[in-house]
């Protein structure tokens, strides 16, 4: 990544004309300054998605934008593949989602699981989800995956999550990958205990912002519009009152409005 940053740098060094000071000046001159000023600001967002896998707003998308994309995760996402197949406000990706995945069973599943995801929708079949996705043809992976493997660990969870989208990307190399993380549970949720709750949830998340920089992915910070002002899941987006886990078609809406804004520069 370090290196695709300093590409990035010397080609708008050159571009705008400013290579560097000759020998004895101290300061380029005026309009050469401006100009490499004006350009790294133009630039500061792709700056920002190489850096710091963070994914800054921008303008929406069209919907269409998702059809070569891939969506993989559990229950949590299953809410957001109910709420496109109704609306199709993300337009037609592939959606690998299912109840209780995480990266551990999905490596350890054989082909035909139950916790694997049916793919092609409507088949019958259970392949493999790093195969699911190649055979999808996705260039967009997006992958929520940890609400069920938090309580073993935040540092299990993460290794599993690396090892398991190493095996993805095996599959398909050219794939961009694009990590939201794991959204909170409402402040009330009678699932929260000591192996799983807001706490450990946010503890998650930042380690996973780190992940991201270090392996290069884009990391698409869904969570912020989820969390109220104490970090909990906003009432109004809560679609269970069991778990206070799980979305309600706002809060489906809520997030992909998200990811329509919210996509990477190099990408678009």
């Amino acid at each position: 990544m370090k290196g695709r940053l300093v590409s990035l740098g010397l080609a708008l060094v050159l571009l705008c004309g400013c290579a560097g000071p000759a020998a004895g000046d101290t300061f380029l001159a005026g309009g050469a300054r401006s100009r490499c000023a004006a350009l790294l600001e133009r630039e500061k967002p792709r700056l920002d998605d190489l850096l710091y896998g963070r994914v800054p707003q921008g303008p929406a998308v069209d919907p269409s934008w998702f059809n070569d994309a891939a969506f993989v995760g559990d229950s949590v996402s299953v809410m957001l593949e109910y709420y496109n197949n109704s609306t199709h406000a993300l337009g037609n990706p592939a959606f690998f989602c299912v109840e209780s995945l995480n990266p551990r069973n999905a490596m350890r599943a054989e082909a035909g699981s139950p916790r694997l995801p049916e793919w092609p929708k409507g088949s019958g079949e259970r392949p493999l989800l790093q195969d699911g996705i190649a055979q999808s043809g996705a260039s967009k992976i997006y992958v929520m995956l940890g609400i069920n493997s938090i309580s073993g660990g935040v540092d299990n969870a993460l290794r599993d999550l690396v090892t398991l989208i190493d095996l993805i990307q095996a599959s398909s190399p050219q794939a961009a990958i694009l990590i939201q993380p794991v959204t909170p549970m409402t402040s009330d949720s009678p699932r929260a205990d000591d192996i799983l709750n807001n706490w450990l949830i946010q503890d998650y998340d930042q380690a996973l912002i780190q992940v991201c920089r270090d392996h290069g992915w884009y990391y698409v910070d869904v969570y912020q519009i989820m969390a109220d002002e104490y970090g909990a899941l906003w009432a109004e987006y809560s679609g269970d009152k069991s778990m206070g886990i799980h979305m309600n078609f706002a809060g489906a809406a809520a997030w992909a409005d998200y990811l329509l804004t919210h996509v990477p520069i190099a990408l678009r």
